[in-house]
């Protein structure tokens, strides 16, 4: 019994001598869970650059942990508004995705390992992570339901927006087959007069683009491999080629139409720039709900 009471004595202790990285309002964010989420971020930045995760490729990152400390705190900034505002959420409602997790690793011991592959110690680090994401997808739903973008707002970013220019775009189609001799009897085809939307239906090897009749779509240079962008190019709208071979395979061509330089149509990204305007405005109020809770970073106890 001595021994258990002196180990409750310890305990705080120990926490107390953790350090604090950073103060959001009452709140301490400590080096523990600082280097907890770090860690999650590093994995999965490495798993998108395409590198191992080791003590070198990781040392790569390091740069980045003042401004992930920054963004860290401001999250547990936006989890108090969340608290505050009663977005917290049930229980129930964690255990129900908790239960759906398990039951994807119904195997023993396989739902540990792929939580400790994921850099989460255990279960109950995964589910006061889940809450939390919870929460601030409550709270960011609720006000972006709110927010309105006048059609005028949306024109204007089109028009000033340069990445919805586009240069000269081919609009094509393409029958891809295997062999030399099978792309020959598809030519044939075409020769005799059948649809070039029904000869790729029926022969077509591209899964991506066989259901719409080898529809590729409209496209700029530079997006094809060189063999094939130097035959498509060479044709003049309608005409078909003959087999062009690739790493793919052998693909036959049509060039429905060239559009000139230009805008993408509104109506074509309007939902894209609708998304880009309310995340600009979510950011922009993000910043202002957090403004009650001060931030104090202490990025030297990294």
């Amino acid at each position: 019994m001595r021994f258990l009471f002196f180990l409750a004595l310890l305990f705080p202790l120990a926490l107390a001598q953790e350090a604090v990285v950073a103060q959001v309002g009452e709140e301490a964010l400590l080096k523990g869970q600082f280097e907890l989420r770090f860690g999650l971020f590093a994995k999965s930045a490495l798993r998108q650059l395409g590198l191992p995760d080791t003590e070198e490729t990781r040392a790569l990152l390091a740069a980045y942990r003042p401004r992930y400390l920054e963004a860290l705190a401001e999250e547990r900034a936006l989890l108090q508004v969340a608290r505050a505002q009663g977005l917290w959420p049930s229980k129930e409602a964690v255990e129900a995705r908790v239960q759906a997790l398990q039951e994807a690793f119904p195997e023993e011991g396989a739902l540990e390992e792929a939580l400790k592959e994921a850099g989460l110690p255990g279960l109950e680090a995964y589910r006061l992570l889940l809450a939390e994401a919870l929460a601030l997808e409550n709270l960011e739903g609720r006000y972006r339901e709110r927010m309105r973008v006048s059609p005028a707002a949306l024109r204007a970013l089109w028009l000033l927006s340069p990445e919805y220019r586009h240069p000269a775009l081919y609009c094509a189609r393409h029958i891809l087959l295997p062999s030399l001799s099978e792309a020959r009897e598809a030519l044939v085809r075409l020769e005799r007069g059948e649809a070039f939307a029904q000869v790729a239906q029926a022969l077509s090897q591209d899964p991506g683009s066989r259901e719409k009749g080898g529809d590729l779509g409209c496209a700029p240079r530079g997006t094809y491999v060189p063999s094939f962008e130097e035959a498509l190019f060479s044709l003049k709208p309608g005409e078909v080629s003959g087999p062009v071979a690739t790493e793919f395979g052998y693909h036959i061509l049509l060039l429905e139409r060239v559009e000139p330089p230009g805008r993408y149509p509104l109506e074509a990204v309007e939902g894209e720039l609708r998304e880009a305007v309310q995340d600009r405005a979510w950011e922009k109020l993000a910043k202002a709900l957090i403004r009650p809770y001060p931030i104090r970073l202490f990025p030297e106890r990294l």
